[in-house]
């Protein structure tokens, strides 16, 4: 079956800034760039000169940082047993005959002597949720699509992974391709999907490169294409490159930008596991949701299970930012202590103290040292007002002021808005300007207050609401300190 032709036009280009891919020479202004940017006493780029931001790089362990650094993070496990980082200590896998030697695949030839529904229950009992920020049971999200009968079903991996502060996405997809491929193909065998979308940012240049060379071996050793490894299943893959928008993380902009369209976000429901891509049931999960795949069919849901704390089960990659002593890629345990993750772990801060986290992203709440007892749990960090989200740890110190920072927030919120919603379209931009300090209009902060509310219940997504979330946290954590910003 041929799958469906995306489509294009001048005003769905307009809408991206990275059309052409990633510029040979462009500096960060994330968020873990612009604290360690405060940190050091220096500033970000700003737009202008016919450049637009770019707002991560994934280097946030060398931040503030640009498309001229190289190396690579500190990978450590943490965790009892390692689920996702053993295979990463030793190498990066250069070629499918390296990953298959140590073991690679053999959780696809599992799968495949397994029923749809025997390798839906495994997901299911491990208790995997889903890593791009939402916590949803994955079990339940593919046992949705196996239930829908279409003609067409399609299995699209998240790796638009554009948080500012989090990295661990670019380093599975650089370091193990092959892992995340076998996960898509196990997840369209159980579903009953013949067709993958791997959708990759443009400021990941590696990761698109390795994935589709990857993707290709794969074709070549028939492990994709009719007869997967021998089976009577068939299965494609496709690699899609971002063009450079924040909101196609969210998953029916996402579905969007893969048809061609302009990447809007879609009311929902319906959701994609009923009308998803090209209007079929589909699965949308994250690369760090699908990297865990393999081992628990490898090893059982029991033992991925017994690894955890509540209703967070199995272990959490967390990418620490360049103001902690350890910056890096950390495997570690549900239910550790963030104290933990933060002063053994990270090792502290490189310079003065921790004033505060941003935990899940610059659109979640702020955490603050009262806090840090908190246990790495979805739940136990709601409590805080904060997210987990994607896993991302951006620490800043007393160089960085509040309201720099939310205005530093607001601008990323309202450059990478959508635009179809208006409290975001507006109230992003407004909250940027009310804290930059060029501002001529005098400050309310009456209106800041009902701006925020505004965004908190009319927003479409994700990024509306995170905005909101942020602000009131900040309003409510850092009280004095935002509210000597409109004196």
């Amino acid at each position: 079956m041929m799958h469906p032709q995306t489509r294009s036009s001048e005003e769905t280009r307009s809408f991206y800034t990275l059309n052409d891919g990633l510029p040979p020479k462009a500096e960060c202004s994330g968020t873990a760039c612009f604290v360690a940017s405060k940190s050091m006493g220096t500033s970000l780029p700003h737009k202008g000169g016919g450049h637009e931001r770019i707002y991560c790089l994934g280097k946030c362990f060398s931040a503030p940082a640009s498309t001229d650094d190289s190396g690579v993070p500190r990978i450590a496990n943490f965790s009892r047993k390692s689920v996702l980082v053993e295979p990463l200590l030793k190498h990066p896998y250069q070629s499918l005959d390296q990953y298959t030697r140590e073991g690679g695949m053999s959780a696809l030839k599992a799968a495949l002597s397994m029923d749809q529904d025997a390798v839906i229950s495994e997901i299911e009992k491990s208790g995997l949720r889903g890593r791009g920020g939402a916590g949803f049971p994955t079990g339940i999200k593919w046992r949705s699509v196996a239930k829908e009968k279409a003609r067409a079903k399609y299995v699209v991996m998240n790796g638009d992974e554009g948080d500012p502060g989090s990295y661990i996405d670019r380093f599975l997809m650089e370091y193990n391709p092959y892992a995340l491929i076998e996960s898509m193909i196990i997840c369209g065998h159980a579903v009953g999907a013949s067709m993958g979308y791997a959708y990759i940012r443009a400021e990941y240049p590696e990761a698109i490169r390795k994935f589709a060379s990857a993707a290709e071996e794969m074709t070549s050793a028939g492990f994709l294409g009719k007869g997967v490894a021998g089976s009577g299943f068939k299965f494609d893959l496709k690699v899609v490159q971002g063009k450079g928008s924040y909101i196609c993380g969210e998953e029916t902009a996402l579905m969007r930008s893969i048809e061609g369209l302009r990447p809007e976000v879609s009311v929902r429901p319906p959701y994609p596991t009923e009308k998803g891509l090209f209007g079929s049931p589909t699965v949308i999960d994250n690369v760090e949701t699908l990297a865990n795949v393999p081992w628990i069919i490898r090893n059982g849901h029991e033992a991925y299970s017994e690894l955890g704390y509540g209703k967070s089960r199995g272990t959490k990659l967390l990418s620490l930012n360049s103001l902690f002593v350890n910056p890096g890629i950390y495997e570690v345990e549900f239910g550790t202590p963030l104290e933990t993750v933060f002063y053994e772990i990270g090792g502290g801060m490189k310079h003065g103290s921790i004033k505060g986290v941003m935990l899940g992203g610059p659109l979640s709440g702020l955490m603050v040292p009262d806090e840090f007892k908190t246990r790495l749990d979805y739940e136990e960090i709601r409590k805080t007002g904060a997210s987990l989200g994607h896993g991302g740890i951006i620490a800043f110190d007393e160089s960085t002021g509040i309201g720099d920072l939310l205005e530093h927030v607001a601008t990323f919120a309202a450059d990478e808005s959508c635009g179809k919603c208006t409290p975001c379209r507006l109230g992003t931009a407004e909250l940027s300007r009310m804290f930059r300090k060029d501002s001529s209009s005098s400050l309310d902060y009456a209106r800041f207050e009902r701006d925020v509310e505004s965004l908190a219940t009319g927003s479409l997504c994700g990024l509306g609401t995170g905005m909101a979330e942020f602000a009131r946290s900040a309003k409510i954590k850092f009280s004095e300190e935002v509210k000597s910003c409109f004196m």
